[in-house]
């Protein structure tokens, strides 16, 4: 899956293993990621795309949004990504995260 803006992906490695990120820039080899808490939109984490699996792409309307190339907020994406996670929960019957070792 080629990543993009506004995609969404679990980091595989390092001290934030197992969280959910947006992403919010793809380049080569590296994608900027943010949550809207512990990595701010103002300030993304730098990650290897070797470091991050795929979570999928949701339609929710602040996802919809970055796409587009617009602004949103911090609360705004903390919101979305719990929602996202929410809705994975409930058509899997569990968490799909990667294990925190």
């Amino acid at each position: 899956m080629d990543l993009e803006r506004g995609d969404l992906v679990y980091s595989l490695a390092g001290h934030d293993r197992g969280r959910l990120f947006c992403v919010l820039e793809a380049g080569e080899g590296f994608l900027l990621l943010a949550n809207g808490r512990q990595r701010k939109l103002e300030t993304p984490k730098r990650k290897r795309r070797a470091h991050v699996r795929p979570a999928g792409r949701s339609e929710h309307p602040v996802f919809l949004r970055l796409r587009a190339g617009e602004s949103v907020g911090n609360q705004e994406l903390r919101g979305a990504l719990a929602a996202f996670q929410w809705e994975c929960e409930q058509h899997q019957g569990g968490t799909d995260t990667v294990g925190k070792g």
